[in-house]
């Protein structure tokens, strides 16, 4: 019990991390903002702006990972829901890039979740989430983002239909209009940006590696 506990301990900490640094982050952004600010339509400013695909799953070790809605919530990724798909017909733009903005958009209770995707794995999403590739020679990609974060409230009442069918446009979302800082604070953010969110990412990232040791001694101490 001592053992997982320590674990266990050791995961609710770098949760807590992870927190900190995104409430950091966004105080720092949203302070920014309220400084000087600028708005842009997200299509205007977007290189990519794109559903993902009709997944083939498929259980082959060389499987592409796909992306669902569960995988996105609290502003960040999980892989622990991901699925696999056959990756052969995978458009290059719906393979998921750093700094791509994933917005879940189909269904009341997931529609509007935002999340920024920093990993290395090559992944892509299925059709329920739309990437969104911003264009680095118009707009900082980090403070993009953050903007894109910041703006979820407004994003999840962007759905349109009836209950249980509710969708979010390519063009609905595109038409949104997200408010950055100039492009002088934006430069000096942006590095501050990044730092806080690598170190909330190697939290999370150590957490996998915790939870999953945890798995394996449990059955062996409980023996």
């Amino acid at each position: 019990a001592a053992v997982l506990g320590a674990l266990d301990d050791k995961i609710a900490v770098n949760e807590r991390i992870a927190e900190a640094t995104r409430s950091l982050g966004m105080a720092q952004f949203r302070a920014a903002v309220d400084m000087s600010s600028t708005e842009h339509d997200v299509v205007s400013v977007s290189a990519v702006l794109v559903r993902g695909v009709t997944p083939r799953y498929s259980d082959e070790p060389d499987a592409l990972t796909v992306l669902n809605q569960k995988c996105i919530r609290g502003g960040r990724v999980s892989l622990g829901p991901a699925r696999r798909t056959l990756g052969g017909r995978v458009p290059n733009n719906k393979l998921l890039q750093h700094g791509d903005v994933l917005v879940n958009s189909t269904g009341v209770g997931t529609l509007g979740r935002v999340a920024r995707w920093t990993g290395e794995e090559k992944c892509t999403v299925d059709s329920h989430v739309t990437i969104v590739r911003f264009d680095e020679t118009k707009v900082d990609l980090v403070c993009a983002g953050f903007a894109m974060l910041a703006a979820q409230a407004e994003i999840e009442r962007l759905g349109e239909g009836s209950t249980g069918q509710t969708e979010l446009s390519r063009a609905k979302l595109g038409d949104f209009r997200i408010t950055l800082p100039n492009s002088s604070s934006c430069r000096l953010l942006s590095p501050k940006l990044q730092a806080l969110e690598a170190r909330g990412d190697a939290a999370l990232r150590e957490n996998q590696t915790l939870a999953q040791l945890r798995d394996t001694l449990l059955p062996k101490l409980m023996s």
